[in-house]
């Protein structure tokens, strides 16, 4: 039986990452002649070599992106393995690692983890990053699933888009915010919350004011949309929230609602990996999700 160093896996795992020796020996703490000596001994176990050099970079090679798969997912599979001979109930024998962007709704998130909750056999670990780093985890096996507001679009032929629900999106204010004019002129001239430009929802409201002929001064950006919903409460200032967000506190008086963003939706999606059939689990919680 072949025998392979799971520290020269893990330290390829690193710099495959990092994307330099540089940088994996300061976050390995070792220092950068052995960190070299270890990758080499890892090549001349496999016969490949892993990396081309591009400038000071090290670029994964198609042998390397391989090897970094299968080496992900031997590290995963250990992990399930500890935490089951740990857990004396033997129940959970599943880790599922999950991602979310941080503009998408806390209620929305927990309604899509729900299912995964609810299953003994399962746990889940959730990480709040941005696309681009949960894109690239999902990639390198380190994710399961992305919960964000867009199908995937970049080049990996890898990962696949399922929309999982859609809503209106509402511009809203304090109740006691005066306007003179209809909606949505009344928003010209107007102090306005939006959020981080990596977020699809403020591309929609970009769109918005760009095909009104609409003048605003855009006071701040959030990652969180609560957090745009209680400046438009407290601060003075219009938000543009997803009408589910806005509901209650449209009712409670808190906030009141100027006009709907016409065809333009607020949507929730998962990304996983185009191969999720393989998983029993994920393809049969995603199948339950998606239906209406």
């Amino acid at each position: 039986m072949y025998k392979l160093n799971f520290n020269h896996l893990h330290y390829f795992l690193t710099i495959a990452k990092e994307g330099s020796i540089v940088k994996a020996s300061k976050k390995l703490n070792i220092t950068q002649p052995a960190l070299s000596h270890q990758l080499k001994l890892l090549e001349l176990d496999l016969g490949k070599k892993l990396f081309d050099r591009k400038g000071r970079r090290l670029i994964l090679n198609k042998d390397g992106e391989m090897v970094r798969d299968y080496a992900s997912k031997i590290f995963r599979n250990t992990e399930e393995m500890i935490h089951f001979l740990k857990n004396s109930s033997k129940k959970n024998f599943k880790i599922i690692k999950i991602g979310n962007v941080p503009w998408i709704p806390a209620n929305k998130v927990y309604k899509f983890l729900m299912p995964f909750i609810a299953n003994q056999h399962i746990k889940i670990e959730v990480y709040e990053k941005d696309l681009d780093t949960l894109i690239k985890d999902i990639q390198n096996s380190r994710l399961d699933i992305i919960i964000c507001d867009s199908p995937y679009a970049g080049r990996s032929k890898k990962l696949i888009g399922h929309k999982l629900d859609a809503e209106k999106l509402v511009a809203v204010s304090s109740i006691k915010t005066k306007l003179n004019t209809p909606f949505p002129r009344c928003l010209n001239n107007k102090k306005v919350v939006t959020y981080s430009e990596a977020s699809i929802i403020a591309d929609k409201i970009d769109h918005f004011l760009m095909s009104e002929k609409l003048e605003v001064d855009i006071v701040a950006e959030f990652s969180d949309i609560y957090l745009a919903r209680f400046a438009a409460e407290k601060g003075g200032v219009i938000a543009f929230l997803p009408e589910s967000i806005a509901k209650d506190a449209i009712k409670e008086k808190r906030l009141k609602k100027l006009g709907t963003l016409k065809n333009h939706l607020a949507s929730t999606w998962a990304i996983t990996r185009k191969d999720y059939k393989t998983d029993s689990i994920i393809s049969s919680i995603l199948e339950q999700i998606k239906k209406p």
